[in-house]
């Protein structure tokens, strides 16, 4: 009985993160993005190159996210996603079919490290090498950024990921399998 209830359990998510996934992008051609939008993104990011553009069913409304899964089209996509790449940095950017930017999120890897993260990585893990990094940056509306940096560190064969704030703090790090 334990079995028939854990498999039906892990079928019902299987199946409810491929709705997921469907439920919340949807591929679309520049044409299909309004005008707006287009604009907005040519006078923000003018030398990024698009990678694609999304629809996705969410709208926001003082600061919460609702989704709304009944679009019939996409002329009833109220929100943007856009994908683009310039030199190595990738940026999503959301933008409300107003073209109001609404969420950037910028994702870079291997860049030079601040001051203070290395310190503080080289301070709490001694004798450990850096391997590989990323940084991450996330700014909704006018709010702060959130900017966060990991680290991919080796000694003898092991490696760990540090989770850090753009201040050095660790924030987390767990070990790689």
């Amino acid at each position: 009985m334990k079995t028939a209830i854990l498999s039906a359990v892990l079928i019902g998510l299987a199946f409810q993160s491929n709705a997921q996934d469907m439920l919340f992008r949807a591929k679309l051609q520049v044409k299909e993005v309004p005008e707006l939008v287009v604009t907005a993104l040519e006078e923000d990011f003018p030398n990024y190159s698009i990678i694609e553009y999304n629809a996705i069913p969410v709208e926001y409304v003082e600061g919460d996210v609702y989704i709304n899964p009944n679009i019939d089209s996409n002329a009833d996509y109220d929100t943007f996603q856009i994908v683009m790449k310039e030199k190595g940095k990738e940026l999503t950017a959301t933008y409300d079919r107003n073209g109001e930017l609404i969420k950037i999120t910028e994702h870079f890897k291997n860049v030079p490290l601040p001051y203070s993260v290395s310190k503080s990585i080289a301070k709490e893990y001694p004798n450990w090498k850096f391997e590989k990094d990323s940084y991450d940056m996330v700014q909704i509306g006018n709010d702060k950024a959130k900017k966060r940096y990991r680290v991919v560190l080796e000694n003898h064969g092991k490696k760990i990921h540090v989770h850090t704030s753009a201040k050095g703090k660790i924030l987390n790090h767990h070990k790689r399998a």
